[in-house]
């Protein structure tokens, strides 16, 4: 997943290392952040950027884009305005947690303050100790919690699954374990008992963490309303149909992130540089409605898995080589990266069925002792 000319460094942590090999892809996030912040302190990108701002309104006014900031202060807010040729949203889908409208869920929060958590929120198992947890969703973040609490709070670890689509990566091999019990969705909550819509309950409950993902939001972008939990209106997830001005980097459920990121940048550079060119609206609007067709009008499509190899190179292509010696080369894509991509995925997948296979063989050993 790492940017093309910058590989991320060979820093494993004890804990991968032991839970994957001594070849373990995954890296600590204090990595992935250093990796960042490495990459834009080198040429001192950071002396561009206005920390502690936040955009409020974005506008077109005539040939220019007008752009109202906020920086908080002590005593008092700072707002003013600037103008800009272009605007380039780069700031992600997985800021705003969604949480599913479920009866008596807010009560249950007001009763007992901090009980109801997101994943976006969630810190680790110890706040969990010998408590019982509900957890909502049925992929990778839910799994990976609902894993993570299975020897700290009370078991079994009740996961709403049933019904759910889960990760397409990952499948629901991290559910199959003997101290997770899968349900259906929640119907109501009262008082701490959580009621699922199969009429069976769980009582007593002290946590219920939602697995359940991120909401599209652009509250600072009016003209562009999100439709679906999408942005609509972008070829290629990158160019605004109404507007070349206006383009965005990140705009994908991703697999190969970085990436992806980057060849999205360089094409959105190339534009603005006068280097590249966009199709016609009705060309931009062709490829839409043939997406759609064929991947819906929802969050799936804006799913690159598994066509990685047809995006980038169509990308790639849209930006082209570049002048001799100005930008950013972008190489053809490599298929090997799409078979690192699911090795590491199944190296997951393989952990989580090890520590299955093991919790299973424990409970019987433990059941054949006991009667013993």
């Amino acid at each position: 997943m790492e940017y093309t000319q910058e590989p991320i460094p060979e820093i494993r942590s004890e804990r991968s290392i032991g839970m994957h090999g001594p070849n373990t892809p995954f890296r600590h996030w204090k990595v992935m952040r250093d990796y960042i912040a490495d990459i834009l302190h080198r040429n001192h990108y950071e002396d561009l950027i206005s920390y502690n701002t936040t955009v409020e309104h974005v506008e077109k006014t005539g040939d220019e884009w007008k752009v109202v900031l906020r920086k908080e202060g002590k005593k008092q807010d700072y707002w003013w305005s600037e103008t800009f040729d272009a605007v380039v949203v780069a700031s992600g889908h997985y800021w705003v947690p969604y949480i599913p409208a479920v009866e008596g869920l807010e009560q249950f929060e007001k009763t007992r303050p901090g009980s109801v958590v997101h994943s976006k929120h969630f810190r680790g198992r110890d706040s969990f100790h010998d408590k019982r947890v509900v957890v909502v969703g049925a992929s990778v973040s839910a799994a990976d919690i609902a894993v993570d609490l299975v020897d700290t709070a009370k078991s079994p670890i009740h996961c709403v699954t049933i019904g759910h689509t889960t990760n397409v990566f990952f499948g629901d091999v991290a559910f199959d374990h003997p101290k997770i019990q899968q349900h259906p969705s929640i119907a109501k909550v009262v008082n701490r008992t959580v009621h699922f819509i199969d009429g069976t309950s769980v009582a007593d409950v002290d946590h219920i963490i939602f697995g359940t993902g991120y909401s599209w939001t652009l509250p600072f972008l009016p003209s562009l309303p999100v439709r679906n939990n999408r942005v609509p209106g972008l070829y290629q997830h990158i160019v605004w149909h109404k507007d070349p001005t206006l383009l965005f980097v990140g705009a994908v459920g991703a697999g190969l992130t970085f990436k992806i990121f980057e060849w999205q940048a360089v094409y959105a550079a190339r534009i603005l540089a006068g280097r590249a060119t966009v199709p016609s609206q009705e060309e931009m609007q062709k490829w839409e409605d043939e997406r759609i067709q064929t991947h819906g009008d929802g969050p799936k499509f804006s799913v690159v898995f598994p066509d990685f190899e047809d995006y980038f190179e169509a990308v790639r292509e849209l930006a082209g080589e570049g002048e001799p010696g100005v930008g950013r080369k972008l190489p053809k894509f490599r298929r090997e990266w799409f078979r690192n991509f699911i090795d590491g995925t199944e190296l997951r997948k393989g952990l989580w069925r090890r520590w299955n296979a093991k919790a299973k063989a424990d409970l019987e050993k433990d059941g054949v002792k006991a009667r013993l």
